[in-house]
């Protein structure tokens, strides 16, 4: 989600380069599902207010300290669209990937590890709200995915290069009023990294496609779209 003008990655890193490009990944998407899982172990106590603004200020973090770097995706709809959008090479995206779903597994088994004893059984795993089939839930995740990844689109265009200097406050405000809107009917996870631990962790797989095809659905449609109705030329050419 990176917030400058020219961070493209290069395809022509050294080995150091991308070691750290891998473990800038690694500790952002730790960082984000340790803190944003963190509000959901207390769900008595907590609302989807606190919920939603928990995983939206807990993406400030990894951007704010990643962002330069690696660009802080914290999430593969993120990184898969930013090839779309010509922000990372191909050839880095496996990269990019792997190391987002290490982290998020490293950061979710941390957190189980300083759980109470009297947590709720599948704290922060994926799932439908009351009502919702998972064809509806998959046009949610479709759809906030989408939004999430116009405005990563808009942050990335040279023309709001001038305006960046809070811009991981504006993306955690973007999570979480999605979050807010999204968090009853699908729990609004918009990243597959994020899914995948707790559902593996905590052995929950029920509905698990919606939240990969959705997010990855969704961030393309809203790549694709910014990439070649709304990007000037020369952004695509850079």
């Amino acid at each position: 989600m990176y917030k400058g003008k020219k961070i493209r990655i290069k395809d022509d890193l050294s080995h150091k380069d991308r070691a750290i490009l891998c473990l800038s990944e690694f500790f952002g998407t730790l960082i984000f599902l340790f803190i944003g899982c963190m509000g959901c172990v207390h769900p008595h106590l907590n609302s989807n207010l606190h919920i939603s603004f928990t995983f939206g200020l807990g993406i400030m973090l990894p951007v704010q300290l990643f962002a330069h770097i690696s660009g802080g995706h914290v999430n593969p709809a993120v990184s898969i669209s930013a090839v779309v959008l010509g922000r990372i090479p191909l050839i880095h995206l496996p990269l990019y990937i792997v190391s987002q779903i290490i982290g998020a597994f490293t950061g979710f088994g941390l957190l189980k590890l300083f759980m109470p004893s009297d947590a709720p059984k599948g704290v922060c795993s994926p799932g439908l709200g009351p009502g919702i089939s998972a064809w509806q839930g998959l046009g949610v995740e479709v759809f906030l995915t989408f939004t999430l990844l116009m405005a990563c689109g808009a942050v990335w265009d040279s023309r709001n290069a001038e305006n960046h200097d809070s811009v991981s406050l504006r993306l955690g405000l973007v999570v979480g009023v999605l979050a807010m809107a999204g968090v009853p009917f699908t729990g609004a996870n918009m990243n597959p990294a994020r899914s995948l631990a707790p559902a593996v962790i905590n052995g929950d797989w029920e509905n698990w496609w919606v939240y990969w095809i959705g997010p990855i659905g969704g961030g393309l449609l809203g790549a694709t779209l910014y990439r070649f109705v709304f990007s000037k030329e020369e952004d695509l050419e850079e």
